[in-house]
């Protein structure tokens, strides 16, 4: 194993932890962006300003070096023209005199040394030594610069920029400078004198060091004014984005302060007048929601002394039905049977969403078996089962599988998901699975029928929605089973949750907690539960359009892919169907998958035809 992967980990993730600030942040970026291009502006003002006073400055000097070595080589010519010299050590000694002479006297020009060299062309025979005040500054003379003096005219200054020891190991820049001199009895010999440059240096790096400091006060300056610039302008926004949320969160009543006439002052208003209209609209449809329970609800009351009266009369009749001899009227009897069953059946709907609405519900705990709830469930839908030709397929453990809930409350939800399933399974078998772990308890409701897209899922539900409102109602229904039946799951604590897909069929799964909380409260049990809403024969490419309702929040999972057409979502939109301004007004032939079985769909006063068909069920039971 690489023993070094762990501080490579850790090197990415203190690369990593700088971006993300810099991606999250406004201001970060500003002062990322406004250092950076301090940096690069000071490196290139530096590299300018450097430059400039450098070539200033050594060219105005290598001037000075220049007219100085001339006039020091005219001094010296002019000495060794009027010297009386007869033989080769009195020229050496008075050669060494003159370098001497000129090495004392132009040390306060910055002169360091000199150097006498007998020129290569020369060929008098008198002949003294190279001379020299220095014999390391010796060394710096070129023979680039012995030829160029060589080749020159007597009397013409040539120089040569070197580096210059010095003492503490290091170079100082320097100008050597090279002339013809002409010796008495020698002939010519060249004349080096060496300069140093390092005062003019000294003043380079004091101006550098100026400007470096200048530069890095200017981008501290420059990065406090953008941060306090940026801090003044992105409080503002982030005040305007935790209001934002606080509004979204329901807090209808935030607003921003209006201070100034600038840009922050124009959105604070924008931002105040959408808060204001928000507010007006959602007190505007909190009102007209109240109505519309108030309606719902006293209408629902209002409605069931009629119906008692109805019902009672019906009952009176069908008493009598043997009297009637007209199969006409024997007909109509039955439907009225019917009619009235499914009437009542709504208005129970209506009361029991009222009931919820209110908050007045309070659940009735007691230890039951799921499975056998199930089957007296199934039970009580037999006639529906056979009517609709759709085999049960039941997948249940062998252990009793025991919970803490409200029994009549799961056989409503029970009951609704089947009936819902007979439905739309057009015959196709049913599969029902029953599961649990250590705290939860789960029920999968599976039909091989038509299907849904993932967009009804979204939807399925929600009161009233009815996907497909040109499809036949076989068993009757109010558009809320679906509805009540999540609220009924989320009074215990659990989850309703739906899948679906087109021509595949749909999978509703309940799962609540194996206990309740006190005082019969929502449980709690550990998430996603024994059992997952996708079947196991679900194809792959619809594993995405999952609708979770969760018991503090609902989840709606969008699909990844683009919903297939072959969908029972109404054209319609849901605002506009008529099943939400009137529910008791709609079409009862005409539900969608939405539009679910009402809580009890078999009648309660029995026809010749259910008493029959019950009859033989018991005949054929061991």
């Amino acid at each position: 194993m690489d023993s070094q992967g762990p501080g490579r980990h850790a090197g990415r993730r203190g690369l990593t932890s700088p971006l993300r600030a810099v991606r999250r942040s406004l201001g970060a970026s500003m002062v990322l962006f406004s250092t950076s291009a301090g940096i690069v502006l000071i490196a290139v003002l530096l590299v300018a300003v450097t430059m400039t006073i450098r070539n200033d400055v050594f060219s105005e000097r290598r001037a000075a070096i220049l007219t100085d070595a001339h006039q020091r080589t005219v001094a010296a010519q002019a000495a060794f023209d009027v010297a009386t010299v007869d033989t080769a050590d009195e020229l050496a000694t008075t050669a060494q005199a003159q370098l001497a002479a000129i090495n004392d006297s132009f040390a306060g020009a910055g002169g360091v040394g000199v150097s006498l060299r007998r020129a290569e062309d020369e060929t008098a025979t008198t002949v003294i030594n190279d001379l020299t005040t220095d014999a390391d500054l010796a060394a710096l003379v070129t023979d680039d610069l012995v030829a160029q003096v060589d080749a020159g005219q007597a009397g013409t200054e040539y120089s040569q920029s070197v580096g210059i020891p010095d003492s503490a190991g290091g170079t100082d820049p320097g100008l050597v400078v090279g002339t013809r001199v002409n010796l008495p009895l020698a002939g010519g010999y060249d004349l080096f004198l060496v300069y140093t440059l390092a005062p003019e240096q000294h003043v380079i790096d004091l101006a550098t060091r100026a400007i470096v400091i200048a530069g890095a006060g200017f981008l501290l300056i420059l990065i406090i004014g953008l941060w306090a610039l940026a801090s003044r302008v992105l409080i503002p926004i982030r005040r305007a984005s935790l209001a934002a949320e606080r509004l979204a969160a329901g807090h209808l009543n935030e607003r921003l302060p209006v201070v100034g006439e600038n840009e922050i002052a124009t959105l604070s208003r924008s931002f105040n007048n959408m808060a204001d209209s928000l507010e007006a609209q959602i007190q505007a449809w909190e009102n007209l929601s109240k109505v519309e329970r108030l309606f719902v609800s006293d209408v629902s009351h209002e409605l069931r002394t009629p119906l008692a009266s109805i019902r009672l009369a019906a009952e009176q009749i069908w008493q009598a039905r043997d009297e009637i001899h007209d199969p006409f009227a024997a007909r109509s009897l039955e439907i009225l049977m019917r009619e009235i069953d499914r009437f009542e059946q709504m208005l129970s709907d209506l009361l029991e969403i009222s009931r919820i609405d209110s908050g007045r519900v309070q659940l009735r705990a007691a230890e039951a078996d799921i499975t056998a709830t199930l089957r007296g469930v199934l039970d009580l839908v037999a006639v529906h089962v056979e009517a609709s030709g759709s085999p049960i397929r039941l997948h249940t453990p062998a252990e009793p599988v025991v919970a803490e809930v409200d029994v009549a409350r799961v056989e409503r939800i029970l009951r609704n998901l089947i009936v819902n399933a007979l439905e739309h399974a057009e015959g196709s078998p049913i599969d029902i699975t029953v599961a649990a772990n250590d705290d939860a308890v789960a029920v999968r409701v599976r039909d091989h029928g038509v299907g849904m897209s993932p967009d009804v899922v979204k939807k399925v539900f929600d009161r009233f929605y009815r996907a497909d409102p040109s499809r036949k109602r076989t068993l009757g229904g109010t558009g809320l089973g679906l509805s009540i039946s999540l609220e009924d799951a989320v009074l215990h604590g659990g989850t309703l949750t739906a899948w679906g897909w087109p021509a595949d069929g749909a999978s509703f799964l309940l799962t609540l907690p194996r206990r309740l909380g006190p005082d019969a409260t929502p449980g709690n049990f550990t998430k996603p539960g024994p059992l997952g809403v996708v079947p196991d024969d679900a194809p792959p490419v619809s594993r995405a359009g999952v609708n979770a309702v969760q018991t503090d929040e609902a989840v709606q999972v969008s699909p990844a892919l683009t919903p297939s057409p072959a969908s029972r979502r109404s054209d319609v939109d849901r605002d506009d169907d008529a099943g939400i301004a009137d529910p008791t007004g709609s079409d009862p032939e005409t539900p969608g998958r939405g539009a679910d079985i009402g809580v009890d769909t078999s009648p309660t006063a029995k026809t010749p035809e259910d008493t029959l068909a019950r009859a033989q069920r018991e005949e054929e039971r061991p």
